[in-house]
């Protein structure tokens, strides 16, 4: 599947649940540490405009509500990606050089997981589309063991261990450093 088609589905399906977003539940606390939602969603604004910077100069203003900065930044990012030459267009991912193909990978990734994050800091019992999960793992599970990836300076949070018969879900959600358990009541 391109990863054009990847990035889009998961900020559909991340964007639907932000969409919902009241503002008192911008505030709640979320399974990454030290983030409300708010944080999340500024986080994955702040990571559209740096790839669209790289890749074409230039990134929409940074809006006041991180909900509309999302689509703005999620439809920047869409129209930038479907000219099939960026997509390899160098790219530095912690100083390694990949092409915006790997980087775009990242961020359908990050923004899947995400995704999940927020639907369940705000209560929601949140299904990730299963091709998706599927995807995600796929390529995640090939990044290297090399301290980069994961850990407090990496990409995602230390994975954490899922049992052998944990869904697909579960062990995306615990590789990307979640505990796919976690609820609001469970915040510490």
């Amino acid at each position: 599947m391109d990863v054009r088609d990847l990035d889009r589905r998961a900020i559909e399906a991340t964007g639907r649940i932000i969409d919902t977003l009241t503002d008192d539940q911008l505030a709640t606390a979320t399974p990454c540490p030290q983030w409300r939602v708010r944080d999340v969603v500024a986080h994955m604004v702040d990571n559209k405009r740096q790839l669209l910077t790289n890749l074409t100069g230039s990134a929409p203003e940074p809006e006041d509500d991180v909900r509309a900065g999302f689509r703005t930044a999620a439809e920047a990012l869409t129209a930038a990606v479907a000219d099939d030459t960026v997509l390899t267009t160098p790219y530095k991912l912690l100083d390694v050089e990949y092409n915006a193909a790997v980087a775009l990978f990242v961020h359908f990734a990050d923004t899947l997981v995400h995704g999940w994050d927020i639907g369940t800091a705000i209560g929601r019992d949140v299904r990730l589309p299963e091709d998706l999960v599927h995807a995600a793992l796929k390529g995640i599970s090939r990044w290297p063991e090399d301290g980069t990836i994961w850990g407090k300076e990496g990409l995602f949070s230390e994975k954490l261990p899922a049992p052998e018969d944990a869904s697909p879900q579960e062990k995306l959600l615990a590789i990307t450093g979640r505990s796919p358990q976690w609820t609001p009541a469970s915040k510490s």
